[in-house]
């Protein structure tokens, strides 16, 4: 009986999130949006690019060690939402921000994303395919090797997004020295801890997946998250009352 009650429950938190899903993508498509919890990662891009650009100087986003196949392609199509949205932002400067990977499988996706919005803005000539580099395939020599770019190659806000571990100290570390904002994120635990400490805005482990719908105007993003934060009510509410029923004696 309990494994049957079990399977109705996913079942019925399936069929749940399916007409969320639609339920809020109609709403959205016809603006009615509430207001997203902020996350202070997500709202400090603009002031950070701003920043970067009035100063003369450029944004550094690492996307990290993770390519776009395999189990961490969701952290690298997260990294490249930050990318897109960040560059869409400097187009007005003459300095491309610096994008830098360590996973030779997300170079072409990672060049062809700024490569693209260039092109949208008009601007294909100002596209410089040197500003995004393969800096190592292991994650430390990446930091390593990106700690210099920070360093030498006038950043003024650094972004780091993507399956980092506590190597991202090392980033975290050349960016304090030169005293320039931060945005760091990590699905992997000694990230967060390093990111939570270091920089000045941290994205913990799930908010880095959200970034679509905080970042960009698709109804279909949006009604995603919308969708996924009410679930998460829906399941929290069936564990409370389970616990509350296991106390009183009144489940099996």
């Amino acid at each position: 009986m309990s494994g049957s009650l079990t399977n109705l429950l996913g079942l019925l938190i399936v069929l749940a999130g399916v007409l969320l899903l639609i339920v809020f993508t109609f709403l959205a498509r016809r603006g009615f949006r509430p207001p997203l919890r902020p996350l202070s990662g997500y709202e400090a891009f603009p002031r950070q690019v701003g920043q970067a650009v009035e100063s003369g100087g450029r944004v550094h986003v690492s996307l990290g060690p993770n390519g776009i196949i395999g189990e961490d392609t969701a952290t690298t199509i997260a990294g490249l939402t930050v990318l897109e949205t960040i560059t869409r932002a400097s187009v007005i400067s003459d300095r491309q921000p610096v994008a830098t990977t360590g996973d030779a499988t997300a170079l072409p996706v990672v060049s062809d994303t700024v490569r693209r919005v260039y092109r949208d803005s008009e601007l294909p000539k100002a596209y410089d395919p040197k500003a995004i580099r393969l800096v190592a395939l292991d994650p430390v020599a990446l930091a390593g090797g990106a700690t210099s770019i920070i360093a030498d190659e006038d950043v003024r806000a650094n972004v780091i997004v993507g399956s980092f571990g506590p190597e991202v100290a090392l980033m975290a570390e050349a960016g304090e020295r030169l005293r320039i904002p931060q945005t760091i994120g990590s699905d992997r635990l000694e990230g967060q801890a390093a990111a939570f400490a270091m920089a000045d805005h941290a994205l913990i482990g799930e908010e880095i997946f959200v970034a679509r719908a905080y970042l960009t105007e698709e109804p279909a993003a949006w009604a995603s998250l919308a969708s996924q934060d009410v679930l998460r009510w829906f399941v929290i509410l069936i564990i409370v009352i389970g616990v509350i029923l296991k106390t009183l004696g009144l489940s099996g």
